[in-house]
Order: structure tokens, then C-alpha cells, then sequence
């Protein structure tokens, strides 16, 4: 029982969230998710849009602790549902990108968190489940999730809300000029092996499946001094370049995952609603 950051996990607690042990059968086994219900989800009879809301890189284990240790008070998660009237839907991926990997036969968190968890959620919450109200958004590792998945299942999502996303998988060589790829390796293999696995892997290529649709959008935000700025302005060139839907914006600031970045995308959530 772990009470070192003011809750006790083994307390089903609103503030902190509801944790599920979501069944994946793609990978035979289950994943940690947490859901943040409006705190009048059980005072009606309402259906509900959902976001789903992605995390970063960390070193946090994919637990129940982990991800209460990822989204923990200070982001007010409760807050936001309530004040956005959304199901927040968090799942625990690692730092696999959100993608089903080549090498290993037990990663397949695209597959996990495209079409398994969105079934799990409409099966288990009343939610409107029309793809115009099934969102799905993150920051840095998570923005990429967000905006990969939403290329490669338009007809499950429809909105997708990135903060500071690393959304080229080796723009530590394209747009930093470093000689390695970080810990993206482990899911799609050495660089330099599988350079067509990593272009496949940009969201500069995955856009092309949602060029030129009306019934997506991508909502885009960056800081001016963030270390993903350049690849961001990058992609968004491209977003121009296919016609697709779209909200950019530069902020002041560097590579931040904070509230205010929350309700930012949730703000431009709330503009394409």
C-alpha cells in the first residue's frame, strides 16, 4: 500500500481517478488504464464524449502506481471532465510510442489503444459513441500518439489534440542532428537497420491517410523554445499541405506538460466541438 503521494491506491477514489485492468488480446494481457468521470456521470442518464488522453516518455512502471504517479493531483483531471463534460480516458503504454512493434510480438499498443480500448470504454461507460465525439490527445511521445492514431483510425477518432509531439519518431536525426533515436529503438529497432520503418512511422507519411477529409482535425500546440519547435513547424507544413482541418499555435515556453497545456487542448477541443 503506497500513501507517499496523499491517496491510497487501493482506495477507488474520483479525485485520483478510476483505475481499470483493461483486457488486450492482441497482447494477452491486461493494460492499466484510468478514466475521470464528470462528477454528474452518476447522477443521470447521459451519454458522453471521450478523451483519450496520452503520456509522455517516463520511467514509470506500467502499474496502477505508475500511472496514478503520472496524473496525480496536480492536474485536476476531475476538474477538467467536469468542466468539459468528457470521459478522460488514460492508458499506460510505456515508451512504445503507441505503436505495434516489429520486433516484439507483445507490443501492440496501436492495436491496444485504437480499436481495443475504445471498444472496452463504450462497452463499460455510456458514451456517445459516434466518432465525432471521440477525441484523442497527449503531450511529447503522447502528441504523437495522439496524431498517429487519429491517421490511422479515422473512423474511430475524430479530433487530435498534440502539445509539444514528437511527431517524427527519429527527429533527433532529422531536425537535432544527434546520432541515436532514444528509446523508440526498443519498439521499431536500430535506426539505421529499419529506416523505412521510421519514415513509415512519421506522422509526415501517416498524414497521407487523412489528406484532404473534412471530418478530422488536428489541433497543434507548440512552445517557441521547446526542442520539438522545429519538427513541429515541420509537420504542420505538411498538415497545410493536405488540406486537413486544423488549430496550430506557438506558445511561449519550452518542452512544459503542465494544467495550463491541458486546458489549452482542451480548449481547442472545445472550438472544433
Amino acid at each position: 500500500m503506497n500513501t507517499d503521494n496523499g491517496y491510497d491506491i487501493q482506495t477507488i477514489n474520483a479525485q485520483y481517478g478510476t483505475f481499470l485492468s483493461v483486457p488486450s488480446a492482441a497482447m494477452n494481457k491486461d493494460m492499466p488504464v484510468l478514466v475521470f468521470a464528470p462528477k454528474s456521470y452518476d447522477n443521470n442518464t447521459d451519454t458522453w464524449p471521450v478523451l483519450y488522453l496520452l503520456h509522455g516518455v517516463n520511467q514509470q512502471p506500467s502499474t496502477e502506481e505508475g500511472l496514478r504517479i503520472l496524473y496525480g493531483e496536480e492536474l485536476n483531471l476531475l476538474e477538467y471532465a467536469e468542466f468539459f463534460q468528457v470521459l478522460i480516458v488514460i492508458p499506460h503504454v510505456g515508451n512504445t510510442y503507441y505503436l505495434d512493434s516489429p520486433e516484439h510480438s507483445d507490443i501492440r499498443m496501436a492495436t491496444f489503444c485504437g480499436e481495443e480500448l475504445p471498444i472496452y470504454i463504450d462497452t463499460h461507460y455510456r458514451t456517445q459513441t459516434d466518432r465525432s465525439q471521440r477525441f484523442i490527445g497527449g503531450f511529447s511521445m503522447g502528441g504523437y500518439g495522439a496524431v498517429s492514431l487519429l491517421c490511422k483510425y479515422p473512423e474511430t477518432f475524430s479530433v487530435a489534440l498534440s502539445r509539444g509531439g514528437a511527431l517524427d519518431p527519429a527527429y533527433q536525426l532529422h531536425d537535432k542532428h544527434w546520432d541515436e533515436v532514444g528509446c523508440i529503438s526498443e519498439t521499431l529497432g536500430n535506426y539505421w537497420d529499419h529506416q523505412e520503418r521510421y519514415h513509415q512511422a512519421s506522422c509526415e507519411t501517416l498524414l497521407n491517410h487523412i489528406a484532404n477529409r473534412d471530418d478530422v482535425a488536428i489541433v497543434q500546440e507548440v512552445g517557441r523554445e521547446d526542442f520539438l519547435y522545429k519538427t513541429n513547424a515541420r509537420i504542420h507544413k505538411t498538415i497545410i499541405e493536405l488540406n486537413i482541418p486544423h488549430i496550430y499555435t506557438e506558445v511561449p515556453g519550452g518542452h512544459t506538460w503542465n494544467a495550463n497545456s491541458l486546458l489549452s487542448l482542451l480548449s481547442g477541443l472545445q472550438n472544433w466541438r
